[in-house]
């Protein structure tokens, strides 16, 4: 018997989770379905900031979202092993240091995990498992799960049909504190990495300028300007330079992330010094130096530590979540 066109139940799935993801994200902020059909991308998130009650004003942020549905998840209890900095070397667990960790798990397939893999770190793009039935929405950034869990794990990941990815069961869009702080970090991301290729770049010159080297290499650009000496006055306006490019930048408001508002003031009293009519170079140098150090830090302590956050593994659930994780310690 012949049949008309019929609606399948994926996509009636498919419609509700957009729904319940609509619901639970912040109402200033702007969804927009990518692309149809989609390669990877379902949604783009734009992010905003309230003015008052009545204005909210673009960030010029943006998240990607892939979506899965699913009619019903089962919360289970995991146990977390701490594991070496997989930023320096391979997977290794120390399993008498552990913990347990309430996750949900969905099994994702590797042509869409190696797709997001090719886009590199610098774009944010999250995993949202809609729970259908409880209404829950379960994210997890696709990119550091990728380089912090399953490359240092399973470097040959893509001989394999799917993995299973397994989400901490706390991220999810209804806890608002945790969901809205892990999402506004991950809209920052381009942000962060634009301000600390800016903050390498000014150190370098820094470091030129007051004839510092980190390594005994000798440059061309050593060679020829080997005889140039720089006079207090240019030293001063270059600075000043400096500090005007990124004094203003955006990053510096996410009080989330404690440094970057410790690291404005910082930057905001060497300005000061340098504005001063009289100038002790002897200090001053050594001010700077080690301030635009710690600026380039950053990059380092992200790399490290921050794109460690949100992910099932002991070193997120000690810096990420509002209470400590209960550590146990296996001494046989």
């Amino acid at each position: 018997m012949i049949r008309k066109k019929q609606r399948v139940l994926q996509h009636l799935m498919e419609d509700e989770s957009y729904e319940i993801i609509k619901s639970q994200i912040p109402k200033h902020w702007v969804i927009r379905e990518f692309n149809r059909p989609d390669y990877g991308i379902d949604l783009v998130i734009e992010l905003f900031e309230l003015i008052d009650n009545n204005i909210a004003e673009t960030l010029g942020e943006f998240i990607y979202v892939q979506v899965k549905s699913v009619k019903e998840l089962q919360v289970k209890q995991e146990i977390i092993y701490e594991v070496g900095n997989v930023a320096k070397g391979v997977w290794k667990e120390n399993r008498k240091s552990y913990t347990t960790l309430d996750v949900v798990k969905y099994p994702f397939d590797t042509t869409s995990i190696f797709t997001i893999q090719s886009l590199g770190g610098s774009v944010p793009v999250l995993l949202f498992v809609v729970d259908i039935k409880n209404r829950d929405t379960y994210f997890v950034c696709i990119n550091d799960y990728i380089d912090k869990i399953i490359l240092p794990q399973i470097p040959k990941y893509v001989e394999q049909s799917s993995l299973t990815f397994k989400i901490p069961a706390l991220n999810k869009l209804s806890n608002v504190d945790i969901a809205n702080n892990a999402l506004k970090f991950y809209g920052k991301r381009a942000k962060l990495l634009a301000a600390f290729s800016k903050f390498s770049f000014q150190k370098n010159e820094i470091k030129h300028i007051f004839g510092y080297n980190d390594y005994p290499v000798w440059t061309y650009r050593n060679e020829i300007e080997k005889d140039k000496q720089y006079e207090p006055d240019e030293i001063k306006t270059q600075l000043l330079y400096f500090v005007s490019q990124i004094e203003d930048l955006d990053i510096w408001l996410h009080n989330e992330w404690q440094v970057l508002p410790q690291a404005r003031f910082d930057l905001e009293q060497i300005k000061v010094l340098l504005k001063s009519d009289e100038i002790d170079w002897r200090i001053m140098k050594d001010k700077v130096i080690v301030l635009w150090h710690q600026l380039t830090n950053l990059g380092t302590m992200y790399e490290d530590i921050c794109r460690e956050w949100f992910l099932p593994k002991m070193i997120s659930l000690m810096t990420s979540y509002p209470t400590m994780p209960d550590i146990i310690i296996d001494e046989e």
